[in-house]
């Protein structure tokens, strides 16, 4: 058919082709020679025409239709099903490899000053449900100490610790014991140059020696829909070499509970000291405070009170302390502001004051002070991940509260102190920032102001205006340990032993002290440690210079 088409189309052409042949013939042979020129003034315009394409496909149409017709035959063979079964290896978890504990370790050094020195710890090793140990300490200096007048002063001290303890773990509670034995040997070295004496050794010896013993039983749920308890109960002996002794029975408790979002508890305690030498100085102090606390992530809030009993010998009073404190985040775990009240009895016994002053008259009974108000104000968080920070204001009314002065009894030489009293106004600015440079180096800034408004005494005797402490540790590759330490008391003030006569203003403390460590193994390593680096001569308390530049080294071993 697409060829006939075809055919039929060229013949079409070839007819029109002669007819126009046919009609033009005579007119071009007819027509006569012309002389002319013809000159054609035009551009050239080469053009070609559009072509016409064709669309038609071509096409086939089979009129034969052919069915496939075929059959095929299945041979039906046995597939061979032979297999042996492997018995599997059961799976088993592999041992956790256990790091071996050195519970017990012993520490020798010796020092300047034929300062000699040695530690004993025995711990016992892992155990479900009980631990236990002891700890033995001993720390001495037999050098001399010049006094102003240039004359070498009986410094010697002495301080030794037993310490016996153990722990029973049970399921929801804990049951722990202690017992110990401290001795504390001294020298009232210090005395008034100006007067012309030289003690005799065993006028000025003083010895300390405490006897302790106690238990707790506190809770251990791991969830918090259980009450949480926690009992102490602790008696101390306390007795110098004068024969003042002291027995002390303290009781503390506290109680807190979950309920829906916030918390409830309450503390009681029971302080009771009697002294066995002087009469009517029995003290009985009762304290009950109950609390409530409710936080969430941006903020935090606690109220409560403390009401004291207190009873010193046939007198007794009553005080009363509001709690309440205040704290939000402004941005989260960075901008932490904070305020609050509180308020406290400070309970001096005999042998917290004499540990706090060793050179005190022997038996000076001090009354206890009660601080009516503390009120605080302050913002905490982190300037970076690494950075933390916390400033604070407070302002405190104290009642009572005692300073130490030289002792000015008849006999007097100026190397005992007694106490004076006064209604105390403190104002004390505070900062602390600490940075955890890494897991290996880290640093610790802290700065105290205090404003004194006295009423009857001078000055704040034997307190500074200012301290600081700076520290730094550095852990080099587990293999060296460094940490340095400056501390700076600010000047002081001491009362003359002559009444009427200026006060002495004692110097600034400043203090510099490094220490080094080198663990040649785990079970081996050296220490060497440095103190007061700058040599200064400065005094804790009034006629007591204390010891220069010195050093100590020694070793640690792993038992």
């Amino acid at each position: 058919m697409i060829y006939f088409n075809y055919m039929v189309k060229y013949v079409r052409q070839i007819i029109v082709a002669g007819t126009l042949c046919f009609i033009t013939s005579p007119v071009l042979f007819a027509q006569d020679d012309i002389g002319k020129e013809v000159f054609v003034i035009r551009t050239f315009e080469p053009s070609v025409a559009d072509a016409s394409k064709i669309n038609l496909l071509p096409s086939i149409t089979d009129t034969i239709s052919v069915s496939p017709d075929f059959s095929y035959n299945i041979l039906p063979v046995p597939i061979s099903m032979d297999f042996e079964v492997e018995p599997i290896t059961p799976a088993r978890m592999s041992a956790e490899t256990v790091s071996k504990l050195y519970g017990s370790y012993i520490k020798l050094g010796l020092g300047s000053y034929t300062s000699p020195m040695g530690e004993l710890s025995i711990n016992n090793l892992r155990h479900n449900e009980y631990s236990g140990g002891i700890f033995l300490k001993h720390h001495s200096s037999h050098g001399e100490i010049k006094l102003d007048n240039s004359r070498t002063a009986f410094s010697q001290f002495s301080d030794n610790t037993m310490n016996f303890y153990g722990k029973r773990m049970g399921r929801n509670n804990v049951l722990s014991g202690k017992m110990g034995l401290q001795s504390n040997g001294f020298h009232y070295y210090g005395y008034d140059t100006s007067i012309d004496t030289i003690p005799a050794k065993d006028d000025i010896e003083q010895r300390f020696m405490h006897a302790n013993a106690g238990f707790q039983f506190k809770s251990s749920h791991p969830d918090s829909i259980h009450m949480n308890y926690d009992l102490n109960l602790n008696y101390d002996y306390f007795q110098d070499r004068r024969d003042v002794g002291e027995h002390g029975l303290t009781f503390r408790s506290s109680f807190s509970k979950f309920i829906r979002t916030q918390v409830v508890g309450a503390h009681f305690d029971v302080d009771y000291y009697d002294n066995t030498l002087i009469a009517d100085t029995s003290n009985l102090v009762l304290k009950l405070s109950p609390w409530f606390n409710k936080a969430d992530e941006e903020w935090e809030v606690f109220a409560g009170f403390h009401a004291y009993y207190d009873q010193f010998g046939s007198e007794s009073k009553v005080y009363f302390h509001p709690r309440a404190s205040l704290q939000f985040s402004i941005i989260q775990d960075y901008v932490i502001p904070y305020v609050g009240i509180d308020g406290r009895l400070n309970v001096n016994n005999y042998r917290t004051v004499a540990l706090d002053n060793n050179f005190i008259v022997p038996g000076l009974m001090v009354e206890n002070s009660n601080r009516s108000m503390d009120f605080y104000s302050g913002i905490k968080g982190n300037f970076t991940r690494d950075i933390s920070f916390n400033f604070k204001v407070s302002y405190a009314v104290i009642d009572g509260m005692h300073f130490y002065v030289t002792d000015s009894s008849p006999g007097s030489i100026g190397n005992q102190f007694s106490v004076v009293y006064d209604d105390v106004e403190l104002l004390n600015y505070s900062g602390e920032v600490g940075a955890d440079i890494s897991n290996r180096f880290n640093l610790l800034a802290r700065v105290n102001y205090y404003d004194y408004s006295m009423q009857l005494q001078e000055h704040p005797w034997h307190k500074p205006a200012l301290d600081m402490r700076f520290s730094a540790n550095y852990n080099l590759g587990d293999k060296i340990l460094l940490n340095a330490d400056v501390f700076h008391k600010g000047s002081r003030y001491a009362r003359s032993i002559n009444e009427g006569a200026e006060p002495y203003e004692l110097e600034g403390i400043t203090d510099f002290n490094l220490g080094i460590e080198y663990r040649y193994s785990k079970i081996l390593s050296g220490f060497l440690r440095l103190n007061n680096i700058s040599n200064a001569r400065y005094y804790k308390w009034n006629n007591y210079p204390q010891q220069g530049f010195s050093v100590m080294a020694g070793f640690t071993y792993s038992l």
